[in-house]
């Protein structure tokens, strides 16, 4: 089955067992320090022992002004470093490829971890219930982030990470700047499509020189966004290119479903995932995700124009998927509602999360 066999990333030359990767999803499990509990890194342990060949972490903020979840672990001091070993030897231990997702809420944070004005682009703030009104960053706190995305990435590869993955999707920070909703800015870091993406490429750019040739820095965007102005399509293809030009691992498409069409022309139904790996054509490795549940699943992602398929809710349901797929086992496709953190190796509070967000997560009533 193509699933498994192994895959050399281009730049880092490091071989991942095979083309599956845990997901990055948020866990709101660690401390109030940042530092990652025992239930996070057994986690992550089980995930990499059931079978996926490479673990991409929960996303890790770089700045505290820029965390953006309850819970949220932290990379933006050297003090963390403790916290990340852990992690990177949780996931190494079992045979599996470890990658940090690195990351700034920007105008995104939960307003129950800041006590200040988030940071963003410009100062609109995002079209949802109760958003909160950022203020612009200046030129200084720009180049500041850009250091502080490449201070994250080496301090994963000083705790044991095999690399990193830039979040620039999910209307985070990056994105933001990205989005013609929510970067006005009339400088050099905003107004025509170049200069907005200046700031993403620039932090994909100080992450790279950080941490050398030899350690893996992939890149995680959103195609689209429903906001006018906003992301289009043709946005999108313009910044793959900018990134394929960057000595980069691989490109990671977020997606809800890997078989959707365009958010913004409900009458486009041509796969987004199809039209992103015939952009790239090869130049990148492409991860592709949303979905997945089956193993017929898995290959579409791949048949589609992937080299790699990152699995979200069903390694959640079941720690073990991968191996239930290569031993043809059952898959558990549900959260027991009753002692599900410890059977389904979930931390409490993402238990907790999955079981009071109806929709999100199946739960088994039986």
């Amino acid at each position: 089955m193509p699933l498994f066999n192994p895959f050399t990333l281009p730049i880092s030359g490091v071989t991942l067992p095979n083309r599956l990767a845990l997901a990055p999803m948020t866990t709101y499990s660690s401390y109030e320090d940042g530092t990652i509990t025992d239930e996070e890194v057994e986690y992550l342990r089980r995930r990499a022992a059931g079978g996926f060949g490479t673990i991409i972490t929960a996303a890790c903020y770089v700045e505290r002004v820029g965390q953006g979840f309850v819970g949220q672990w932290a990379c933006d001091d050297d003090r963390h470093l403790p916290s990340l070993e852990q992690a990177a030897q949780a996931i190494k231990g079992e045979g599996a490829v470890a990658l940090l997702q690195i990351h700034d809420a920007g105008r995104m944070s939960d307003p129950r971890v800041i006590d200040w004005t988030p940071r963003s682009a410009s100062d609109v703030p995002a079209i949802r219930p109760n958003a909160l009104q950022p203020r612009p960053m200046s030129q200084d706190e720009i180049l500041g982030s850009v250091a502080a995305f490449a201070g994250a990435a080496r301090r994963a590869v000083q705790a044991g990470f095999d690399g990193v993955e830039i979040h620039g999707a999910n209307t985070y920070l990056l994105q933001q700047f990205f989005s013609p909703h929510s970067n006005r800015r009339e400088d050099d870091w905003g107004g025509d499509l170049q200069r907005r993406m200046r700031f993403p490429l620039a932090v994909a750019q100080a992450v790279r020189r950080a941490v050398g040739d030899n350690v893996v820095v992939g890149y995680r965007f959103s195609p689209e966004e429903m906001e006018n102005p906003g992301i289009t399509i043709e946005d999108t293809f313009a910044l793959v290119d900018a990134l394929c030009e960057l000595n980069l691992d691989y490109l990671h498409l977020s997606l809800r479903d890997f078989r959707m069409g365009s958010m913004r022309n409900e009458s486009d139904t041509r796969p987004i995932l199809k039209l992103i790996a015939e952009r790239i054509a090869g130049r990148v490795p492409l991860m592709g995700v949303g979905g997945v549940w089956t193993a017929d699943d898995a290959e579409g992602v791949m048949e589609s124009g992937a080299e790699l398929v990152a699995v979200g809710r069903a390694a959640l349901t079941e720690p073990e998927w991968p191996n239930c797929i290569r031993q043809e086992r059952p898959v558990r496709t549900c959260v027991p509602r009753e002692d599900g953190a410890a059977s389904a190796a979930l931390p409490t509070p993402l238990y907790e999360k999955i079981l009071s967000t109806p929709g999100w997560v199946p739960v088994c009533e039986a």
